[in-house]
């Protein structure tokens, strides 16, 4: 291209700005769930049950169109979640 001899970093700027969300919905997604799951009266929660819980809000499916019954096969499979499973029984 004809800028390229002299700016030989423009083609850097422009990725870098093409990346760049053009709205910031998603950072207020996330602080919105954040709220809701972290109350007054879950102040002392850990920041990994924190982030498990977000995690799961966040990119879990709707509950609408989910399928139980893989979860259900892999837990009854998987030794130690049968053993996990003994504690919501």
């Amino acid at each position: 291209m004809v800028f390229e001899e002299d700016f030989p970093n423009i083609n850097l700027i422009i990725d870098l700005v093409q990346s760049l969300p053009p709205t910031s919905v998603s950072c207020e997604t996330s602080f919105s769930q954040m709220k809701l799951i972290k109350t007054a009266r879950r102040l002392n929660m850990k920041d990994t049950t924190l982030n498990s819980l977000m995690q799961t809000k966040l990119l879990s499916s709707d509950v609408a169109g989910f399928d139980p019954n893989p979860v259900i096969d892999y837990w009854l499979v998987n030794k130690f979640a049968e053993n996990s499973l003994l504690i919501f029984i």
